[in-house]
């Protein structure tokens, strides 16, 4: 009778556990819709000429405010990792949330002196890295074992909402409010919705024996320092890969409505393959997440990346029309596969002793790579007068980069899911 009574405490209590460590997801999503890298980002452009009418300020100067809290996130980032693995995700995430919702609102406040904007700016970077994908891909991480990459896909899948929503509610929002309400509102939704939500609701995980949803402590533990990863040649095949799959996504991203444009497709008919790109990513975050949990990780990315290298050659081929739509779906739902697969290769091959630290190291390719890339796509536009030469280029080293992933071998001995 007491087995029988303990049994159904266990399950209880497994229960529990279960509805918590979603709700982390749950509320990691929300987090990451209302982050730096998916508010701020989105929402610059349609607030950046109203900046300059209000003002008098140059695009260029402007611009310069972005640039300024881009490169501090990326150079703060690797403290970022740092600090969560030292004190656990949960802290660094709900201060520089509040800090980013509180400047992000301030800058309602903006005067017509420039300097005041660099300053903002400057502290967004600071604040940015505690708000992104690092840490709640670590909170994750800790939580889940079994399905840990289904997991990590739904919550990546804020971030892509980021990008489809925040562009049209800030328009909107700047249209019936003015650039200063705009800001007020979407700091003031940083503060009123994501602030209380991780404030009651994300956990650290608790201690928990066996394996089900959650990891074991013995498990959070184990893993690789950042300097023993440093030193190995996976984490440079890894950053290798991402930062050449990057470059060449976000290249044809950026650059594909005015190649279709070229080809006779209108401005609206190109746009609309552009939309694809941002639906096939969600279907590439939540699917990608689901291949990674019950197929081998050696070959999972680089078939998903295949397809994007794919994708690049139709578009290489003349893709317009319906193929046009194909190849935007292949390069989307790679786009979408990068975000969850990155953090789940690092849980897995790496540990979580030093997750923080070693994914910060890969999450800053992405934005490398994708700065690179649509820089060299215009030149190679500019130098030829077309985008064969770039296209085959970027298609050729995504193919090297997919097949390069073939030497992921099995998962060490430290893994739970070995």
């Amino acid at each position: 009778m007491q087995s029988i009574e303990t049994f159904q405490v266990k399950s209880l209590a497994n229960a529990a556990t279960r509805r918590s460590a979603w709700m982390v997801v749950a509320v990691s999503s929300v987090g990451l819709f209302l982050h730096f890298g998916s508010l701020l980002v989105n929402a610059f452009g349609v607030m950046l000429t109203s900046l300059c009418d209000q003002f008098g300020w140059t695009r260029g100067q402007v611009s310069l405010g972005f640039t300024l809290a881009t490169l501090t996130a990326m150079l703060t980032m690797p403290l970022t990792g740092w600090l969560t693995d030292r004190l656990g995700a949960r802290r660094p995430i709900l201060v520089c949330t509040t800090i980013f919702g509180a400047l992000y609102a301030s800058l309602a406040f903006l005067t017509p002196q420039i300097w005041h904007l660099f300053v903002i700016f400057l502290l967004l970077g600071l604040v940015g890295p505690g708000t992104s994908a690092v840490p709640h891909a670590s909170l994750i991480s800790r939580w889940f074992t079994e399905r840990r990459g289904l997991a990590l896909g739904f919550a990546m899948c804020g971030t892509a909402l980021g990008g489809v929503i925040w562009p049209w509610a800030t328009q909107k929002m700047l249209g019936n409010f003015g650039w200063r309400n705009t800001y007020a509102i979407s700091g003031g939704a940083v503060l009123l919705i994501a602030v209380p939500l991780m404030l009651f609701l994300l956990k650290n995980p608790p201690a928990v024996e066996g394996k089900n949803e959650q990891a074991s402590n013995d498990n959070q533990a184990d893993g690789l320092t950042r300097r023993e990863a440093l030193r190995g040649s996976l984490l440079w095949l890894l950053i290798g890969a991402f930062f050449v799959i990057s470059m060449s996504i976000q290249a044809c991203m950026i650059h594909l409505v005015p190649l279709l444009k070229d080809r006779g497709m209108t401005p609206e008919s190109a746009a609309l393959v552009a939309s694809v790109m941002g639906v096939a990513g969600m279907i590439g975050r939540l699917g990608m997440g689901y291949l990674l949990d019950r197929l081998p990780a050696e070959r999972v990315p680089s078939a998903a990346f295949g397809l994007v290298a794919a994708g690049i050659f139709l578009l290489f081929a003349g893709a317009t029309g319906l193929w046009a739509y194909v190849a935007a779906a292949l390069i989307g739902f790679g786009y979408g596969s990068e975000s969850a697969t990155i953090p789940y290769l690092v849980s897995r091959y790496f540990g979580l002793r030093s997750f923080g630290e070693i994914y910060s190291y890969l999450f800053i390719t992405v934005p490398l790579g994708g700065a690179l890339g649509p820089a060299l796509m215009g030149v190679g536009f500019d130098r030829t007068g077309s985008y064969q030469m770039t296209l085959f280029a970027c298609g050729a080293a995504t193919v090297i980069a997919a097949l390069s992933l073939l030497r992921l071998k099995s998962y060490p001995a430290f893994d739970a899911r070995r």
